[in-house]
Formats: structure tokens, C-alpha cells, sequence
């Protein structure tokens, strides 16, 4: 069904804030919930403590982590982790001549060596980190599964990348694996294998490993996801259609409230569409002082109860119905909208998606509901969410909020590195965190000694295995780069580059981090 032209228009407002971002929108996407005045004191406005949660809902959430230490403090290690399959390999890549009898030649097992005298317009990266993992896709109700062998970059230099249908057995030592692209009307035929010198090998996690990864799934409700399966998309780009009992109490709402019409503002000039925004923006500050007066009216709490009980307002609602529901109507009922529905950013300046985790994390500590409040909350931290468009450029306005899960006597190290860790044989909906965004995180911790020396520990560690020592070495690499003390930087590098002399022989060399100056 084809959105309300009221929507239509309002997309277009939002496409003019994504692209005139100097008026000071804080969504494109979503209409302004903060005046640009505030913008300064935090991503989500100014707080009473300091923290994107309010201290009552702090303590809340304090005595549901003290329960949580306990229970993993008194539970035994429940299963064994183990680790990915993974090894020694060669990356060869041909693109002229006689690929045939290439191809031909490393399924019969020719040496690398061999094989480049014999074909020296290949390409060939030695001493490479590559695992081995299995993909399960579903399309149309048809379920596939595709081998992927992936070699893990060092220096930026090294990362390959080869699929094979179906769900192979691992290669024998002195065997290839091959992936063959046939010509296209957009690229040439090619051929790219790895070769492995012995076989790919998987082991299990220590238990001091173990033990972390069982932290994570302690603290982070395997059993729950964020949003519920018939969750819709919304956004600039999804419109769903607002059903008739929630558009009759929005318009009540607005028309006693006076607000701006923002639906015709594409059709006027800049200068006019930078007042109306700011009008918008006077408006919205004064808006829950004039509804709460409202909200005392029989004709408000009507409308609203009508509204909410509809069942087609399920998926189709925004923020500021979300938000009156929350305030006159049920914390809870707030809540499970929101989980039914899936923002989805219009452009890297979009911070709408942001804004709905938060909400989500602040609704369902205020209601007890901590199965999505972390994960809400580690969202949040990592910045996992759909956009259209995601520049780089926007990630530097995006905060961490480390401090709110150590001010909640969560152990943060043992919580970061348990879903910094990967396993192949994870719980169902197990968080894994990006290493990227947990470095930058870590950066604001308090306790930064104690994790650099268990992240180099972890590095120069031989009892687990390669590829996660691999993992920890990343995420030392991002915390020490988002240090602002260029000293202490240069001092965790040369520590980091001793703790690389203990993996693997063939790795050393390309995993020791080259001097910049």
C-alpha cells in the first residue's frame, strides 16, 4: 500500500535534512527530538548524572548485574568452546593465460613453488592465517550452505576470501583448494586457490577462555533477541502506512499542540525551511508540558487507548506516539512497539536507529526487562544497525557509553573479550562484538593497565588457538589507536610487537607492526 502523502512529504523534509545537516538535524530520517542548542552535551541530550540512564534506573539495573555476578560466580564452566578451523595456507590468483590447465594442475596437487614457474603470471601471498567456517542461507524457502576459507590480513596487507558450495571436508595436507569465476560481460575469467602445507585443525578453548565467552551469555540473554520475529522495517526509506486510530490521536495531539507543519516544507525556500525548523524545534521543547495538561482530557485518553489497542498499530508506530504510549498509557505496551519495529537509517548522519536502541534500553530498564536491555545497550556500543548509507566520516559523533556498564559493576574485560572471542560452536544468538568499535570503547576504560597486559597475555598466549590470539592482537591494535597519549601508543606497540614473537613462526614477520615514522 502506498504511504499517506502526509508520510511522502515527510519523507522528502527528512531527505533535506540528510542533505543540509548544517541546519542541525540530529536525524535524517526522523524528525528532531532535541534542540540544537543541547547538542553539545552528549549525543542524547544532557542527563542529571552524566550517563545516557537516569540514576533510579541505574540502581535498577545494579541489582539485576549483582544477581547476575553471583549466579555465574556459582555456575560451573557448562560446555566446551572450540575454536574455528584453521591453519598454515598459500594464495595463489591467475587471471591470464591457459587457466584450464591451471586449474588441472593444482587439483593435482602441484607446489606452490611449481606452480608459479610453471604459470608466473600468478600471484602468490605466503604465510597466510586462513579459517575455515560454514554459512547457512535460506532463500525461498530453499536452504543452501557455503564453505568459506578466509585469510586473516596483517598491515593491511593479505585478506582473501574463496566460497565453495555445499559443506566440504577439510583439505588434506599438500592440497589445494580451488574457487574458478567464469568470464562475465563484467570481468574476465579467473582462478584463485589455497594451498595448505598440513591440515586445518580446530581445538577446544581453554577454560579461563571458556569461562569468558560464559560470562557474555550470562550477562547477555541467549533465549531473546532485541526484536520480535514479525518486526518491521521503518525509516525514511520504509513508510509503513500509520493505521486510522493512531493517525486520528497523533492529529488531536498536534492540532492542540500547535505544531509546526513540516509535511510542506520541500515545496518552500531555504530561508523558509530553516525557520520552520527552527519553529519545529521551539515546539518540541515546549511539546510534553502542553500534552501533559492535554493528556488530562477524556477525548486524549480515549483516542489513545484506541489507538493502542488496534491491532494493526503493531509495526506502524514512531517515536512520539512510542513516547506518550510510554508516559500516559504503559511502559511495557511502549516497549513492545518499539520491539516490533526495526529502524532503518536513511544515511551515516541518520542517528534514528541509535536513538531507538536507546529507547528500547532505557524502556526496558525502567520495566525490568534486562533480556533486551544489553543488548540494546551493546547495539549501542557497537553500532550495529541497518543503514542505506554508512560513510566512515559519521562514526567520530558516535559515542561509546563504557562507562554506563562499568558504573553497573559489570566485568567489563571479561564481558569485552567474552564476545570478542569467536567459536564455532556458539550458543544460539550469542553476541559477538566488533572489534573495532569494543577497542574504541575499551579506550574510556578505568581499568587500562589490567587490559592491556591480559590482551598482550592473550596474544602471547600458546594454550589457545591462533586465530582468536589473532582476534586479541586486533583489539589491542584499536584500543591503542584511539589513545589520545601518543606516547603511551607508541610504548603499547613496541609491547604488542613482543608479544607477536610468540605465535606462530610464519606469522611473526607479517603480524609485527611496522614503524609509521
Amino acid at each position: 500500500m502506498a504511504a499517506p502523502v502526509q508520510r511522502r512529504a515527510s519523507m522528502r523534509y527528512s531527505s533535506f535534512l540528510c542533505a543540509f545537516l548544517i541546519l542541525g538535524a540530529s536525524a535524517c530520517g526522523a524528525q528532531p527530538s532535541q534542540p540544537v542548542a543541547v547538542a553539545s552535551r552528549g549525543e542524547f541530550g544532557p542527563t542529571p548524572n552524566g550517563l545516557v540512564y537516569s540514576p533510579q534506573t541505574m540502581g535498577q539495573l545494579r541489582h539485576i548485574v549483582d544477581s547476575l555476578n553471583l549466579r555465574h560466580k556459582v555456575c560451573e564452566l557448562r560446555r566446551a568452546y572450540r575454536s574455528y578451523e584453521q591453519g598454515q595456507g598459500c594464495y595463489v590468483s591467475l587471471e591470464k593465460g591457459d587457466l584450464k590447465q591451471a586449474q588441472l594442475a593444482l587439483e593435482q596437487g602441484i607446489a606452490p613453488e611449481a606452480f608459479l614457474a610453471r604459470f608466473p603470471a600468478a600471484e602468490v601471498e605466503k604465510d597466510l592465517l586462513v579459517i575455515s567456517y560454514q554459512e547457512n542461507e535460506e532463500d525461498e524457502g530453499k536452504k543452501s550452505v557455503t564453505t568459506v576459507y578466509r585469510s586473516i590480513p596483517f598491515n593491511e596487507r593479505g585478506k582473501f576470501i574463496l566460497q565453495v558450495a555445499g559443506k566440504v571436508p577439510p583439505p588434506t595436507p599438500g592440497h589445494w583448494v580451488v574457487q574458478h569465476e567464469a568470464k562475465t560481460s563484467y570481468s574476465d575469467a579467473s582462478l584463485q586457490a589455497f594451498y595448505f602445507p598440513s591440515r586445518l585443525t580446530r581445538a577446544p578453548l581453554p577454560a579461563q577462555y571458556a569461562n569468558l565467552v560464559q560470562y557474555a551469555d550470562c550477562l547477555i540473554d541467549t533465549t531473546t533477541q532485541i526484536y520480535f520475529e514479525s518486526a518491521r522495517r521503518t525509516g525514511m526509506r520504509y513508510r509503513p502506512a500509520a493505521p486510522r486510530a493512531e493517525t486520528a490521536f497523533m492529529s488531536y495531539v498536534h492540532q492542540q499542540t500547535q505544531r509546526p507543519e513540516l509535511e510542506s516544507s520541500w515545496k518552500k525556500s531555504d530561508e523558509e525551511q530553516q525557520a520552520l525548523w527552527h519553529a519545529y524545534q521551539t515546539w518540541d521543547s515546549l511539546r510534553l508540558g502542553k500534552v501533559d495538561q492535554l493528556a488530562q482530557t477524556p477525548k486524549f485518553r480515549e483516542l489513545l487507548a484506541r489507538a493502542v489497542t488496534n491491532a494493526s498499530t503493531v509495526g506502524a508506530t514512531d517515536d512520539e506516539f512510542e513516547e506518550y504510549v510510554a508516559r500516559y498509557y504503559s511502559p511495557q505496551k511502549s516497549l513492545e512497539f518499539k520491539r516490533s519495529r526495526i529502524v532503518v537509517g536513511g544515511c551515516s548522519q541518520d542517528d534514528s536507529p541509535r536513538r531507538h536502541a536507546l529507547n528500547i534500553a532505557r524502556l526496558s530498564a525502567e520495566t525490568v526487562h534486562w533480556e533486551t536491555f544489553l543488548r540494546a545497550h551493546l547495539d549501542i556500543m557497537n553500532d550495529r544497525f541497518e543503514r542505506m548509507s554508512d560513510g566512515s566520516y559519521a562514526y567520530a559523533a558516535r559515542k561509546t557509553y563504557l562507562r554506563e556498564l562499568e558504573e553497573l559493576d559489570i566485568n567489563v574485560p571479561d564481558l569485552m573479550l567474552g564476545i570478542s572471542l569467536r567459536i564455532d560452536n556458539a550458543s544460539h544468538n550469542h553476541y559477538f562484538g566488533s572489534l573495532g568499535r569494543l577497542g574504541r570503547a575499551l579506550a574510556e576504560t578505568r581499568q587500562p593497565r589490567e587490559l592491556e597486559q591480559r590482551l598482550l597475555g592473550i596474544v602471547a598466549d600458546p594454550s589457545l588457538d591462533t586465530y582468536n590470539r589473532v582476534l586479541a592482537y586486533y583489539l589491542f591494535l584499536n584500543y591503542t589507536s584511539n589513545l589520545e597519549d601518543k606516547k603511551l601508543q607508541q610504548q603499547n606497540i613496541t609491547r604488542l610487537n613482543a608479544a607477536v614473537q610468540q605465535l606462530p613462526p610464519y606469522l611473526v614477520a607479517r603480524a609485527t607492526v611496522k614503524d609509521e615514522k
